[in-house]
């Protein structure tokens, strides 16, 4: 059975939880992006493997983005769900409404490459070739992910008013545009179900755009968003869309609660996630990025959650990186 099946497994599993009933204490949430991408992939996995480990429900609640659930988590109304570091740090420093300074992470699950793609036929290669194109550069429900498309440009020294801008609703709509040919090139994850969907239904496939010119290093990435660095991605038979080197952008996503979460739950949802990993690495290559020992990676945006920090320092894996990232964001 390949990862494809599992992970249809397990996403039905966890949605299938929520027709069961359980008492409100009993059951956990968990909120990702809609249906199709990889935080929903990746979230039905986690959730299942919870459901498993701890036997008590566990729920995958899909959303139109993070923008929209993000809030949930801060209101405690979702559980837990998935988050990048970029939109973290910007919720909780206010950029995008109040500072949501109660916003904390159980853990770093695995970093998400993503870069612009486009029709293979198009012909289109570097960043820089996207002037006077139609292009996605406003996702309405991911905030962050708006950022990474115009930082990616700036990167490759296009200015969004050299372009036909365009604003959708999400990377699954933005794909989706561009099967329907009424766009040039969106945003989207490296290597996920829709990339593969598209590469086999688009005549002549895809193609991921590197991002390219003087300033294109992760330093600059860095300080025009913190938390988002650039990566090369190499042909391989998982992503058969890349055919050659390109340079794409890479962040890390976490596991993201309230800090009101009580440390019980937090603790037992941390155990849990931690037993099975190694299991969810095998089941879902994505996730070949994740380790056991990155748990406690020091790239977070919001501070770890104090059951983390207490679970990190029993299994040797909190450091004075982690002090020194941490302790400035509790002030």
């Amino acid at each position: 059975m390949n990862w494809r099946h599992l992970k249809t497994m397990a996403v039905a599993t966890a949605i299938a939880l929520s027709s069961t009933t359980a008492m409100a204490a009993e059951r956990y949430t968990l909120g990702t992006n809609p249906q199709g991408s990889i935080y929903y992939t990746i979230g039905g996995g986690i959730a299942a493997a919870l459901q498993k480990n701890l036997n008590q429900q566990v729920t995958v609640q899909p959303f139109t983005g993070s923008s929209v659930y993000i809030p949930l988590i801060g209101a405690g109304e979702v559980t837990m769900g998935l988050n990048s570091s970029l939109d973290l740090g910007a919720w909780y420093n206010g950029e995008y409404s109040e500072p949501m300074k109660n916003l904390r992470v159980l853990a770093r699950i695995w970093p998400l490459t993503v870069g612009y793609v486009t029709r293979a036929e198009a012909g289109l290669i570097n960043m820089s070739d996207l002037k006077g194109k139609r292009v996605v550069t406003d996702f309405s429900a991911l905030k962050a992910m708006s950022k990474v498309n115009t930082t990616m440009l700036e990167l490759s020294g296009v200015k969004v008013d050299e372009l036909t801008a365009v604003t959708t609703a999400s990377l699954g709509s933005g794909m989706s545009e561009l099967t329907e040919n009424a766009i040039d090139a969106t945003l989207i994850a490296v290597g996920i179900p829709l990339t593969q969907q598209a590469h086999a239904s688009i005549p002549g496939g895809i193609r991921y755009l590197n991002i390219d010119g003087e300033n294109a290093t992760t330093e600059k990435a860095d300080a025009l968003y913190p938390g988002m660095y650039l990566t090369e991605i190499k042909p391989s038979k998982r992503t058969p869309e890349v055919t050659e080197p390109i340079t794409v952008a890479r962040f890390d996503v976490f596991l993201t609660v309230n800090a009101d979460l009580p440390d019980a739950d937090a603790t037992a949802l941390l155990t849990a996630l931690y037993e099975s990993l190694p299991q969810l690495k095998k089941d879902y290559p994505p996730l070949g990025g994740a380790a056991l020992e990155k748990l406690s990676q020091p790239s977070n945006t919001v501070p770890y959650h104090p059951a983390s920090v207490e679970f990190f320092k029993s299994h040797n894996m909190w450091s004075d990186v982690n002090v020194t990232r941490d302790e400035p964001m509790m002030k």
